[in-house]
């Protein structure tokens, strides 16, 4: 990959102040930290976006998060060190981002996760998880630099409540 492309920040600068709002309300909201984290870590996964899975990796960390389920979040179905939410969690993030490829997500996927979450927290899940796809979708189209990883872990360092 060649360096980076466009500092999207600096043309971006409003719309990109509201989409960390946006992240600011999802924080505040009903889903954990570590869920929301490791959601953004197998969303990021799909994608390919190397920017956001060292980032989410790392903030995962920070969070106490262990090794082995950071390492393990690809492949999440074959491991026993998730909990039944954060497998519901992650099903319906595999089928929202993977959407275009699908056109739909199924019933069963749809009843388990809102049986899990309930209307109002799945609807948070799904703004997550829409999130991170524009996210993702910013740092490939644009080769984000991962120098920025440092400066924006320093500002989450000091949001952190472990």
């Amino acid at each position: 990959m060649s360096g980076e492309r466009i500092n999207y920040y600096k043309h971006l600068g409003e719309a990109v102040a509201h989409l960390s709002k946006v992240e600011s309300i999802l924080a505040d909201g009903q889903l954990s930290p570590e869920l929301l984290e490791l959601v953004k870590l197998r969303v990021s996964q799909i994608n390919g976006c190397s920017f956001c899975v060292n980032y989410h990796t790392q903030v995962l960390r920070l969070l106490g998060t262990s090794q082995l389920r950071i390492d393990l979040a690809v492949v999440w179905e074959e491991s026993s060190c998730y909990s039944d939410e954060e497998r519901a969690a992650f099903r319906w993030a595999e089928a929202v981002t993977q959407i275009a490829d699908t056109r739909f997500i199924n019933d069963r996927i749809f009843e388990e996760a809102q049986g899990v979450f309930g209307d109002a927290t799945l609807c948070e899940l799904t703004l997550a998880i829409g999130m991170i796809n524009i996210w993702n979708r910013m740092a490939i189209a644009f080769h984000s630099d991962h120098a920025m990883i440092d400066q924006l872990l320093a500002k989450k360092r000091s949001e952190v409540k472990v």
